[in-house]
């Protein structure tokens, strides 16, 4: 019985385990090579981390639409940022050249996200009062309770601006 379910689950979610053989794989060559051709083995690292686990991560949960895009994208930058610490400074000649990349990811992210608060956000301070657009959150990869725990926030807010906005007229 448990067998079978940790097949099921191993089906379903076969990307732990082949990431970590990928970056243990990675991190034994990385101190066992000694770094003798430093070139080969930080484009090796970076390609790893920066474009395959992010691609096996999106092949792995790709049903789940845009949301797996965007955490491999998520995945992407943290693969930069983890190989800029795992190569050593004076062999950053890879690195530094697309280490824009993972800002420029970041970047979008971040805007990503912010319209989405705005889009919570602005729900709740609509004039119908509709409850905040949480299927959107979720499309985007947001989980379903920090989506409604800022939906609740907002809302508390809106209460708040509109108690302020009461004893403002009463004076």
């Amino acid at each position: 019985m448990i067998v079978e379910k940790s097949k099921i689950v191993l089906k379903a979610h076969w990307f732990l385990p082949v990431a970590m053989l990928v970056v243990g794989g990675d991190l034994v060559l990385a101190l066992a090579d000694s770094w003798s051709d430093p070139a080969l083995l930080e484009a090796g690292l970076l390609f790893d981390l920066a474009i395959v686990l992010p691609a096996l991560y999106w092949w792995c949960y790709r049903k789940r639409g845009r949301a797996a895009l965007l955490k491999a994208a998520a995945l992407s930058c943290l693969g930069i940022w983890v190989a800029g610490h795992i190569v050593p400074d004076q062999h950053h000649e890879l690195i530094s050249t697309v280490g824009f990349a993972r800002y420029v990811g970041l970047a979008v992210l971040l805007v990503i996200e912010l319209k989405l608060v705005v889009a919570i956000y602005r729900a709740a301070f609509s004039s119908s009062g509709a409850n905040p657009p949480l299927s959107a959150a979720q499309d985007a990869g947001m989980p379903e309770w920090a989506a409604r725990l800022m939906a609740w926030e907002a809302s508390l807010l809106r209460r708040g601006w509109e108690l302020v906005r009461r004893l403002v007229r009463l004076r």
